[in-house]
């Protein structure tokens, strides 16, 4: 009798897991209407076919929740909201620790599915820039500046966690760097200085070795134009003599006659992940490993330029959030394959036990509990899935582009790839002053 249950159970259990696996939504799939809408530049569709796709917060995709519909928000321009939703989503973020037993067990007898989103790394870090995006649009510098400072504290956490193997991905240039252009606009130059020195250190060091980005030359500017500005001699002239080809940064940047115009542009769609699996038969069973990869891809750089008149300012690429998630998904991939492996040995210990069960129940015959070995198997493999789960809403890649005016009113205007995407018949320049643009070009050729 207790035999009789165990077996039932078994296989309850297994055909209850190919039914979820079924079942299960592909969160891939059901973001391409949404994606569509942000490549057509229709943020506020994206926004309502979200919220039609996904009308329920709760569960273990909440962060993944509150993270694309943050942002889809931040898109359409409605800060306010978008803003209480994103801090949510830090604040879970920075709840998610230990581990569930029970999702992990559920996990194992099925797939990383069945774990809670805690998203990745340089995912949590994007969760500040865009509160620091919606904040400074807003021209809330202070608020601003608190999310980018928070960032310091989450790699630090990261590093930590990390002490053993850390992650290629273990500080951000891009954020360092937009720091500093939110310590400038707020006239703290000092800070801005000690930004913009960080910066330029993570690109020449992680950036250039990872992801292809050498610190940029509007970056190694910033750096001689306000260490000269500020009497630091020793420390202009240290980077003057590693910079010797750097020239122009003089007539740069906001002075008492003279604002500055900052463009933010986010850039295409990172791209979506995708299931490489392996499927093989072994001594009359069915096994199956599902990883998740991302699919192969070049390198884009964008012509991006910024105009008013006849004065111009070609943009630079400043982050490639690809590249990251491609080299974050590297570094999973031992911890990946590891849990993987071990879920098909349970997996197949589970089918063993069932036909050595069914075996003893039907008086040892050999065919039934063989087939129930391989049923058990089969459901077992048709449960293993790829976790595909990331922010989708994410751009490609992000650049930056700024350009020094007079005091007054210009024409204002930026192209990506010789197409134009933004005007402004009349932008007000004021000396000292910086204006901050955040932009986004979703379609990339």
């Amino acid at each position: 009798m207790i035999k009789s249950i165990i077996c039932s159970g078994l296989i309850l259990l297994f055909s209850g897991l190919l039914v979820i696996s079924g079942c299960a939504t592909d969160y891939t799939r059901e973001m391409k209407p949404v994606r569509t809408d942000l490549r057509n530049e229709r943020p506020d569709l994206a926004l309502q076919e979200f919220r039609e796709a996904f009308q329920d917060s709760t569960g273990k995709n909440r962060l993944l929740y509150l993270m694309e519909f943050g942002n889809l928000l931040r898109l359409s321009h409605e800060y306010t909201d978008a803003e209480a939703v994103l801090l949510q989503a830090d604040r879970l973020s920075d709840q998610q620790r230990g581990i569930e037993l029970g999702q992990e067990a559920g996990a194992f007898l099925s797939s990383d599915l069945a774990l809670e989103y805690r998203g990745a790394d340089y995912e949590k870090v994007l969760i500040n820039y865009c509160l620091a995006a919606s904040y400074a649009s807003e021209n809330n510098m202070e608020d601003a500046l608190v999310e980018c400072r928070a960032v310091n504290n989450k790699l630090r956490a990261f590093n930590l966690d990390y002490e053993r193997n850390r992650n290629r991905y273990s500080d951000d240039a891009f954020i360092r760097y937009l720091m500093g252009i939110l310590f400038e606009k707020s006239g703290d130059l000092n800070n801005a200085l000690i930004a913009y020195r960080n910066s330029a250190a993570v690109y020449d060091s992680s950036y250039a070795a990872e992801y292809g980005i050498p610190a940029p030359r509007r970056v190694k500017s910033d750096i001689l134009r306000l260490s000269s500005e500020l009497g630091m001699e020793s420390v202009f002239q240290n980077y003057r003599n590693q910079w010797p080809e750097i020239d122009g940064w003089q007539d740069q940047g906001p002075d008492a006659s003279h604002g500055e115009i900052v463009v933010i542009l986010e850039a295409g769609l990172i791209p979506t992940r995708v299931e490489r699996s392996y499927t093989f038969v072994f001594d009359d069973r069915v096994y199956r490993l599902a990883l998740p990869g991302i699919a192969s891809f070049e390198q884009k750089t964008l012509s991006v330029v910024l105009s008013s008149g006849s004065r111009q300012s070609n943009g630079f690429l400043a982050e490639d959030l690809a590249a990251i998630a491609l080299k974050n998904l590297e570094d999973q991939a031992g911890r990946n394959i590891v849990r993987s492996v071990a879920r098909l040995a349970i997996k197949a210990g589970v089918a063993e036990a069932g036909e050595q069960i069914v075996e003893e129940l039907t008086s040892e015959n050999s065919t039934v509990s063989n087939i129930a070995g391989l049923l058990l198997s089969i459901a077992g493999a048709a449960a293993e899935r790829a976790d595909l789960r990331a922010w989708l809403t994410l751009p490609e890649q992000i650049y930056i582009a700024r350009l020094t005016l007079p005091a007054g009113s210009h024409p204002l205007s930026v192209e990506v790839n010789g197409r134009i995407i933004f005007t402004d018949d009349a932008v007000s320049v004021v000396s000292g002053s910086i204006n901050l643009y955040f932009l986004r070009e979703s379609w990339i050729p």
